[in-house]
């Protein structure tokens, strides 16, 4: 029987074996890295691309931001004795999870992109997205098989009149 990881946002695995790492995203992101022939791999979850200011006397990274859960991920894989270059990536979450559609670009697309520059940067490739749309996903990651599975879940609603019931 697998062993069940829940990753909660800011939080990472990384390890191999017969691990299965679940985690829920709306506009999150959760990068998912796999080594092919090593059946290793990792998970991050982030809420927000990276720090608008880093408070003073802060030098550790926060796993609830995209750049330091990241570098993160990068760290666990490099302790382990692997390079980026042999991993292959996938992205999932980033959704626009409250129904606004006066905003130009959600929290959630702002994560996918700036997921995708970060993959970009680092020269690892991509091996498929699962990013944007509205609600919410639950992901499975079989870390040993590297398959996953996505569960979707419909946007909250944002009128008053949705939000009690209330019919007009």
């Amino acid at each position: 029987m697998s062993r069940r990881v829940f990753l909660n946002p800011g939080e990472l695995y990384f390890g191999s074996g017969d691990v299965v790492v679940e985690t829920l995203l709306g506009s999150c992101v959760a990068i998912v890295l796999r080594h092919r022939e090593r059946a290793v791999g990792g998970v991050c979850h982030f809420l927000l691309p990276e720090r608008i200011v880093a408070p003073k006397g802060v030098a550790s990274l926060d796993g609830r931001y995209g750049e330091d859960a990241f570098r993160l991920l990068l760290a666990q894989l490099r302790r382990a004795g692997h390079g980026p270059e042999d991993f292959e990536a996938k992205l999932f979450g980033g959704a626009r999870v409250f129904d606004t559609p006066t905003v130009t670009e959600s929290v959630g697309e702002g994560n996918a992109r700036f997921a995708r520059q970060l993959l970009k940067q680092s020269g690892m490739k991509l091996g498929g997205s699962d990013l944007g749309g509205s609600g919410y996903r639950y992901l499975r990651v079989d870390v040993g098989r590297g398959e996953v599975w996505v569960r979707y879940g419909g946007a909250m609603p944002t009128s008053e009149k949705t939000k009690t019931g209330v019919s007009g």
